[in-house]
């Protein structure tokens, strides 16, 4: 009977986790149980279940017991609403136009998880699911994500499109640096749901579009921009214009990330197909006639600054490269003409991350950031002056003027502060000194950050008159130590004189000493000596987050952000600045601050986010100093020390392309990898799943000939060994190489080609449909034979049901072979015809027709006695749109 004890649950759930087919989903009604018990008993379970879910989800989905995982992930994605939620309407009713009481009156809703575990449960459980079952997994998402977007949302606000998206969810599909926000894991997870419907159920694709139209919410729109980006087809083609020719905002607002996407990826795929001379034309014309001069006017007097036609001028031909960028390569004539003259006049180019909303971000996005005094004010005063004004601010509480979307603190005071330091102090020598040997009397550490920015933007435009001296106050700031927990990377912190953070100061060192080492700024050789001394205190102190309060759980993750971790990768960057000046540098600096890291007796072992950078970074350490990286080899890859070795050579295998001479130095360390798939399985990466990626290399290698495809040396067969129990994996890897194949384009080394097909002859031995169903991309594949691929393509229809194929996929791919190749053609489309009947597959009018029509027409008997056959499937299926077909 339900009980009121979440220990009984937890047990059920370890029960079903042990059971296997459909035992282990008839315990489904229990499970379903459970998840009400969270919800009266949050507190108690939080943190006690949210993995246990994810396990039972990925083991439901391995278990083919897809109808119960589905049933399940529905109850565990959605949110529950903010439990201040009435409070929170009543005061926001009483002060409706109040900015303060809207900021503060904003509704929170969450997940029946703390954000880790709702993390793992989509990661590790839906995703899974996805792969599975795209479509249906993707509806759930979408009525997840439509409803949470509800339950954050006023009541007077609901029938607004406006969801605020681009400011809690900057992109649509996640990357390593984003954080467990479980309103972005959702929209992220929901993303790659639908691309999965595009790859591998491509028939749904209608009903999946229909799904995100119905929805009212921005985020929608967006999320469908992204997939028309990702997938231009024939398909997609209608809806791509439809955006384009409706969107009515060309010359006022700048394009948003996903819908330039969309533009630039369709006029590439599509060409001057995609839209009439005439459409471009008054898309183009539009785009010449902003922006507003009016509202840029209004917008200089917003934030003090004067306006000059120069400085409209400028922002006019930035908007305008901004607007025709997506364009680029189906512009004509003079509109051509024109972008490419903004182009050769630009300092940059123009990329993705131009387009708002962009990638990086800072605290309170929607709060405006004032400083006390303006930089005017500042300006005005004597360097005594000044360095009292920075240093009575000392309060760690925001002030707030009487628009509460305004907000003053030591951020902007030295936000103001840096623009003095730059226009002002730089240029004037005296004034430059005083600051320099007064550097010790500034309290608060965001103003020697402010100046090393500074610095770092000098030696950018490639103003070394003062580098030296740039780099002995760098070693000054470096003298202070994290001892203070600090707010992390991108936060200012330290306002408070006695309790001053230094640890956003100590990262900007880094920064200015990477931005020295950059192949377009090229600082002089000369400050070697002085580069590697920082490079060493940076590699060697105390990082509070790494020696204190590491979070274990993405190695890779916690490494590029984090000081002492990121100073390691730009120490081998150091490395690298030399050769390219000397190709004969021994690059001493770099082997040894590692060995001394490496070192026994060292105060600070490496920590794994450490291991981590140094396995991503291996081979640019053999192409420094092949011997001595072979030598230290177990250092860089200790296998007596399983979870740093599995955060080093997992950041090597999922962050570096195949390289044949590290796979032969590194040859043990893929065997050692082999032998502890199941530690793999444990870990978290923040892409693809890491057994997936070592896969995908050891084909790689095979195909370079490392090793023979079977037998005791053949690493991928070791491979194929270790992951039997999971084929999913075994799909992965054979669609993975048919997208090698199909990107091959129609010429393949012919050893290469010989080797592929023996690597399908295997893989079709073996006789695992997971794997065969996957063969659409190899269907595609024209560096492979016409002739080989159907009848390759023929032996799988033998051996999986019609239901079991992407119909859409292979119909198109048959059409495209039937001229030359009738009688194949017709024979697979017979074949794939005999085993349908699933509601979920159907088969266009237009390819059907188009096969049986080659088929009843040839004087081949035994291709028109396929063709009837196909046909008669149809017709038992009540496809009467094709009783127009004969032979006539």
């Amino acid at each position: 009977p339900k009980v009121n004890n979440p220990s009984v649950y937890n047990e059920i759930l370890e029960i079903a986790l042990q059971l296997h087919g459909e035992q282990t989903a008839r315990l489904k009604p229990k499970i379903l149980e459970s998840v009400g018990i969270i919800l009266e008993y949050a507190g108690m379970v939080h943190q006690l279940w949210g993995h246990r879910y994810a396990d039972l989800l990925a083991h439901w989905t391995a278990e083919h017991q897809t109808s119960a995982a589905l049933e399940l992930s529905e109850m565990l994605v959605g949110f529950v609403p903010d439990p201040e939620s009435e409070a929170k309407q009543q005061r926001r009713r009483k002060k409706p136009t109040d900015p303060g009481t809207l900021w503060e009156t904003s509704l929170e809703p969450s997940p029946r998880f703390d954000s880790w575990e709702y993390s793992e449960i989509m990661s590790k459980g839906v995703r899974p699911l996805a792969k599975r079952e795209p479509y249906q997994v993707a509806r759930i998402l979408i009525d997840a994500t439509a409803n949470m977007i509800r339950l954050r949302t006023h009541q007077e606000d609901l029938d607004k499109e406006e969801d605020y998206s681009e400011s809690w969810c900057k992109r649509l599909t996640r990357s390593k640096n984003d954080s467990v926000d479980p309103k972005q894991t959702l929209v992220h997870t929901l993303t790659f749901a639908c691309e999965q419907v595009y790859e591998k159920s491509p028939d749904s694709v209608v009903a999946l579009d229909d799904a995100l139209r119905n929805q009212q919410w921005w985020v929608f729109k967006r999320l469908r921009q992204h997939l028309y980006a990702q997938y231009p087809n024939e398909a997609t083609k209608p809806w791509i214009r439809e955006l384009i020719l409706a969107h009515g905002y060309y010359n006022q607002w700048e394009h948003r990330y996903e819908f330039q996407r969309m533009i630039q990826n369709a006029c590439d795929h599509f060409g001057g197909v995609l839209l009439t001379e005439v459409e471009r034309t008054r898309i183009f014309d539009a785009i010449r006639r902003g922006p507003s001069k009016e509202k840029y006017r209004g917008w200089m007097e917003l934030l003090e600054e004067e306006f000059t036609e120069e400085n409209f001028q400028q922002h006019q031909h930035l908007f305008h490269r901004r607007q025709f960028r997506p364009f680029e390569s189906v512009l004509f004539g003079e509109y051509a003409t024109y972008f490419q003259k903004l182009e050769v006049a630009a300092d940059a180019p123009i990329t993705d991350e131009d387009y708002p909303p962009f990638k990086i971000t800072t605290r309170n996005a929607l709060m405006s950031k004032r400083s006390l005094r303006s930089s005017k004010d500042l300006a005005n005063r004597t360097d005594e002056e000044l360095l009292t004004d920075i240093n009575e601010w000392d309060k760690e509480e925001r002030l707030y003027e009487d628009n509460r979307f305004v907000e003053i603190y030591i951020e902007g005071l030295a936000g103001a502060f840096r623009t003095v330091f730059k226009e002002s102090i730089i240029p004037n020598a005296n004034r430059l000194r005083f600051w320099m040997e007064n550097y010790e009397r500034i309290k608060n550490p965001p103003y020697v950050q402010a100046m090393i920015n500074v610095m770092r933007e000098q030696v950018t435009a490639k103003n070394f008159d003062n580098l030296n001296e740039w780099l002995r106050f760098s070693e000054r700031v470096l003298s202070h130590t994290d001892d203070c927990e600090p707010e992390g990377r991108g936060k200012q912190g330290g306002e408070s004189q006695e309790n001053p953070k230094w640890y956003n100061s100590r990262w900007a060192v880094c920064d200015f000493i990477e931005v020295c080492l950059e192949k377009d700024v090229d600082a002089p050789v000369s400050a070697r000596e002085q580069l590697a001394k920082l490079l060493e205190l940076l590699c060697t102190q105390f990082d509070w987050h790494l020696d204190r309060d590491l979070n274990r759980d993405d190695p890779i993750a916690e490494g590029i952000n984090n000081t002492r971790s990121c100073a390691l990768e730009t120490l081998i960057k150091f490395g690298v600045w030399l050769r390219m000046h000397n190709l004969e540098s021994e690059v001493s600096e770099v082997t040894t601050i590692l060995e001394k890291r490496f070192a026994p007796e060292t105060d600070r072992p490496l920590t794994l986010p450490e291991y981590a950078i140094l396995g991503e970074n291996y081979n640019r350490i053999c192409y420094l100093n092949e011997a001595w990286a072979i030598e230290h080899k177990s250092d860089f890859f200790p296998q007596k020390e399983l979870a740093e070795w599995l955060a080093a050579f997992g950041s090597f295998v999922g962050y570096n392309t195949p390289f044949e001479r590290t796979f032969e130095i590194l040859r043990d360390d893929f065997r050692f990898a082999l032998q502890h798939l199941a530690d793999f399985k444990k870990q978290d990466p923040p892409e693809k799943e890491l057994i997936d990626i070592l896969g995908q290399r050891l084909f790689v290698y095979y195909l370079w000939e490392m090793y023979p495809l079977r037998g005791k040396e053949s690493l991928l067969e070791q491979y194929y060994q270790g992951t039997a129990e999971e084929r999913e994996q075994w799909a992965d890897l054979f669609n993975n190489v048919g997208h090698y194949l199909w990107n091959s384009g129609k010429h393949l080394d012919e050893s290469l080609k010989d080797r592929i097909i023996a690597f399908f002859d295997w893989r079709f031995e073996v006789k695992e449909l997971t794997e065969l169903r996957q063969f659409n991309f190899w269907m595609q594949a024209e560096c492979l034979e016409a002739e080989w691929r159907l009848e390759a393509y023929s032996k799988i229809l033998d051996a999986c049901r019609a239901e079991d194929v992407s119909i859409t996929i292979w119909l198109k791919a048959l059409c495209e072979l039937l001229p030359e190749h009738t009688m194949k053609v017709v024979e697979c489309f017979a074949k794939l015809t005999d085993g349908i009947g699933d509601d979920n597959i159907y088969i266009y009018t237009e390819e059907a027709k188009t096969i049986l029509r080659a088929g009843l027409l040839s004087s081949n008997g035994n291709v028109i006695q396929n063709a009837v056959q196909a046909r008669e499937n149809l017709l038992r299926e009540a496809r009467f749109d094709l009783l127009d077909m004969d032979a006539r």
